[in-house]
């Protein structure tokens, strides 16, 4: 019936165009995975270049943790200091403060939470900036942005980067740069409270710093950074 035959290839028409349209949609979508991944390897090389020139360090002096959980204390001093040394706080003072308020629980897990480090700077800085980044891209620039202009960054890593079971950790990091012993691959730098010492190990692979930056175990910890600007 011509009523039949004209509705057929109404409807035939309408899911030709949907078709295309979604395959259209794909494509768009491929194309514009491709550009980012194209621009995420090219920032990383820009890097590289630069790192070659000029390495970025910050001696940022080193608070040991006193208290086997406290590492977050002991991060936000660090970092606190260095922003306004003319007024410092001890890892003590961070710690009873934290206490008094429930943001640290020595016993407790995760001791000392992403949010809960959050609000202990914001106790005793006039500006702090945090967030979180979800590739490894985007954490090297974001380093790369803090240490440029001098100002380290708290990460949350673990206590053992070669055992992805261990406890998440606090660490602040201080500088980056080519490492020729690591196949000119750049190497983070960073103060450790747990050994109270200056760190340095790869940004890439199993036992690098991206790898635990992701995998810490923390409540809202993959990729977690925070940053006190200098006072």
């Amino acid at each position: 019936m011509p009523g039949k035959d004209t509705s057929d290839s109404y409807h035939m028409l309408k899911t030709n165009k949907i078709l295309r349209a979604r395959l259209l949609l794909l494509g768009f979508v491929a194309v514009g995975a491709l550009i980012f991944t194209g621009c995420a390897q090219a920032g990383t090389q820009d890097l590289t270049s630069q790192l070659q020139q000029n390495p970025l360090n910050m001696e940022v002096p080193v608070v040991m943790q006193s208290i086997g959980t406290s590492c977050g204390e002991a991060a936000i001093a660090m970092a606190y200091n260095f922003a306004y040394p003319q007024t410092p706080i001890s890892e003590q003072e961070a710690i009873d403060y934290a206490t008094k308020q429930g943001y640290f629980t020595e016993d407790t897990p995760p001791y000392t939470s992403p949010a809960n480090m959050v609000k202990i700077a914001e106790h005793y800085a006039e500006s702090i900036s945090s967030g979180r980044v979800h590739d490894p891209g985007q954490g090297l620039r974001l380093l790369a942005q803090h240490l440029q202009v001098g100002t380290p960054v708290i990460i949350d890593v673990l206590s053992d980067l070669t055992d992805l079971h261990s406890e998440a950790h606090f660490v602040v990091v201080t500088g980056m740069s080519i490492d020729p012993e690591r196949e000119n691959g750049i190497a983070i730098h960073y103060n450790d409270p747990l050994t109270g010492s200056l760190e340095s190990a790869s940004w890439s692979g199993a036992e690098g710093i991206w790898n635990a930056w992701q995998n810490n175990g923390d409540p809202g910890g993959p990729g977690w950074w925070l940053a006190i600007p200098p006072g």
